[in-house]
């Protein structure tokens, strides 16, 4: 019953009823039947589950509280009897995430009131991922990042291109996002656009991230493998050190150049490099000179090249931001919209690629958790993807054997994909182990990469991997 009254609570404004026609668009945990039932009753029959509903605001309980029909976050607050000093206090303390005088109508806060009506607690998804969580600490609040618990499941696809590898990956039932993140590994080396030709093959070997069995968004791909005019290349992921990935053809010769294509493990692309955008915020076209990288809150943001800190600072439009020039063809780099900055990044310190500057926000002018990446040359401002550099060094000798340890299993699993016209998709690849990584010989396990995709995985942890959907 309590859950009922809660539910009743949000969604007919027990704080300050309201007409059944002015009622939020969805209430957090609840399902569409559900509400649809609660329509179905009418506002009389509930009426007494939502006077009931009342006595628990100041009760500590944590009451969903959905955004109402042209109402403004301090509405919602002041309804609930929020104190004014609290109310700028938590607004103060959530600018580097996001700006609380824009939400949108059927917005869930999960609050927690004392009998004063004061805040206990605020909590609030950024995304399907990601929340924040506010505690009242007696004199403001501390604010803690967190994720929601999700599953990582290693999916493989492959098809022929007939007409255009998006149309192939869709007939895969693939991610087209895919087509993006496999120009990020080979495009160095391939002309998406020019290329590729009827009767090219590809399989794929990626990550699909999970929320209690839904999908969230895609990870990072692990191994792939491009067809193109009978030649086959052939590209693997492969951390040289914890956190900082890189791409290796089979021999261990790099696929990346002295600037990363993508600084960041991202799950699609919001927005391109423009002239003429129409702003999401502002709602006027405006150039964009950057490309905006959606990713979960968090998610770390490495420097594309050496070189030294110019401004690790805070505007208005751009967040928590870092600008760096680089020691090479006169490139500058920046990374906006930060949650937070990375150890030692200040103005000044010299950084080496790969090296984490901060981690991905929602500060400044931006409507969710992402990477603005921008790319100046000589002053001028450049599209990312369309920067041409030079080959990375080769796999380091004393990580060679590992190299190629996860080159022959990834290897089989490539292998092990039947490529079709129409496109095929397996949801239970499986990776067979070596012994010497103290698994049974010949063991059939399923894989934990945890966040960042670490190889070889921990012989501790080998069932969290969730294979078939």
């Amino acid at each position: 019953m309590l859950a009922a009254a809660a539910l009743a609570a949000v969604v007919y404004g027990v704080v300050a009823p309201r007409p059944p026609s002015d009622r939020p668009l969805a209430v957090a945990g609840a399902s569409l039947d559900l509400l649809a039932h609660l329509d179905s009753l009418g506002e009389a029959a509930l009426r007494p589950v939502a006077a009931r509903a009342a006595d628990l605001v100041g009760a500590g309980v944590e009451l969903a509280v959905a955004i109402d029909r042209n109402e403004t976050f301090h509405d919602a607050m002041r309804r609930l009897g929020v104190p004014h000093d609290q109310f700028r206090a938590l607004v103060e303390t959530c600018r580097p995430y996001r700006n609380l005088s824009r939400v949108r109508r059927g917005e869930i806060f999960r609050v927690t009131q004392g009998p004063d009506g004061s805040l206990r607690g605020i909590s609030f998804d950024l995304d399907e991922e990601s929340y924040l969580s506010f505690v009242w600490n007696g004199s403001g609040f501390t604010v803690e990042e967190k994720s929601h618990p999700i599953e990582r499941r290693l999916v493989g696809v492959s098809g022929t291109i007939n007409a255009s590898l998006y149309e192939s990956l869709q007939q895969a039932a693939a991610p087209l996002i895919l087509a993006v993140k496999m120009d990020d590994v080979l495009g160095w080396n391939i002309d998406f656009s020019r290329d590729l030709r009827r009767g090219d093959t590809f399989r794929i070997l990626y990550e699909e991230v999970l929320r209690e069995g839904r999908f969230v968004r895609v990870g990072a791909i692990h191994a792939l493998e491009l067809v193109t005019r009978d030649k086959a290349h052939r590209a693997f992921r492969f951390e040289t050190k914890p956190g900082d990935p890189g791409w290796f053809a089979p021999d261990g010769a790099s696929l990346l150049r002295a600037m990363l294509r993508t600084p960041v493990e991202y799950s699609r692309i919001s927005s391109h490099f423009s002239l003429s955008r129409l702003h999401p915020i502002h709602k006027k076209r405006m150039p964009h000179y950057g490309i905006d990288y959606a990713a979960p809150l968090g998610t770390p943001v490495h420097a594309a090249a050496a070189g030294t800190i110019v401004e690790a600072s805070v505007q208005t439009g751009a967040g928590r931001y870092v600008k760096i020039r680089h020691d090479y063809k006169g490139l500058e780099t920046s990374y906006l919209h930060l949650s937070r900055f990375g150890s030692g990044i200040r103005a000044g310190a010299r950084v080496r690629q790969g090296q984490v500057l901060g981690y991905v926000g929602a500060s400044g002018w931006a409507t969710g958790p992402h990477l603005d990446y921008r790319v100046k040359q000589n002053g001028q401002w450049i599209d990312p993807r369309r920067l041409r550099v030079e080959t990375a060094p080769p796999i380091a000798a004393a990580q060679r054997e590992p190299f190629l340890a996860s080159v022959a299993l990834y290897g089989q699993a490539l292998d092990n994909l039947a490529v079709a016209d129409a496109g095929a998709r397996c949801e239970s690849v499986t990776l067979l182990f070596p012994p010497w990584w103290a698994q049974p010989a010949g063991a059939t396990v399923l894989v934990d990469h945890g966040a960042s995709g670490a190889f070889p995985p921990s012989p501790s942890a080998t069932t969290s991997w969730r294979s078939g959907g």
